[in-house]
């Protein structure tokens, strides 16, 4: 199993399970080895897909506004992106990348400021439809739908998507939430590449 010490940053490195490094996206070629981001309201993303020669490739990313945004450090290059870049880098077509968002704060309950939705608009993904106005007068913003704005503009299929848009704030008795004032409970995003007869597993 392979963990990180999550910063609210854009950064991704590869698993290694002796290490917990300061980072918010893991990915491997590895069988076996689990990698997983923790949340409670921000969105865990989980990536698979094949590489050159059929080997297979996971990534788990930790996205928070910080994160999906790129800001403060490099606005329009959020972890999605750099996810999405480094399965390039490998060889990798995003098209045929597997994909899902997990449970996070949507839409109906993210307040943020004005700075957040700036920061939003510096991506080119960006959509006017993603900020709504809340009903305290302050904006809303769309973080599940500004991922998949992403999604759509690196050229991953609508269809390989597996995204579960259920909001922590509005069920309780099923997710934490950072918002609701949870300071403790998480969830998990997890993925694996199972074991196959090559690799002392069971086959596939």
């Amino acid at each position: 199993m392979a963990r990180l010490a999550q910063i609210h940053g854009c950064r991704v490195v590869e698993a290694a399970p002796e290490q917990v490094p300061e980072a918010d996206g893991l990915w491997t070629s590895r069988p076996g080895l689990r990698i997983g981001v923790r949340v409670a309201d921000c969105v865990p993303i989980l990536l698979a897909g094949p590489l050159p020669g059929g080997r297979p490739w996971i990534a788990a990313l930790h996205a928070g506004w910080r994160g999906a945004t790129g800001a403060p450090g490099t606005p329009g290059r959020g972890i999605l992106r750099q996810g999405v870049a480094l399965y390039r880098a490998l060889g990798g077509h995003p098209g045929a990348l597997a994909w899902a968002l997990g449970p996070a704060i949507l839409a109906c309950h993210f307040e943020v400021g004005e700075e957040v939705v700036a920061a939003a608009q510096c991506d080119a993904a960006w959509q006017d439809a993603l900020r709504s106005q809340g009903p305290a007068g302050r904006p809303h913003l769309d973080l599940h739908g500004f991922l998949r704005a992403q999604a759509a503009d690196l050229g991953l299929a609508p269809a390989m998507e597996g995204s579960v848009p259920v909001c922590t704030f509005c069920h309780p008795d099923l997710l934490w939430s950072w918002r609701r004032g949870d300071r403790t409970g998480r969830q998990w995003g997890w993925a694996e590449i199972p074991l196959g007869p090559d690799d002392g597993g069971l086959p596939c």
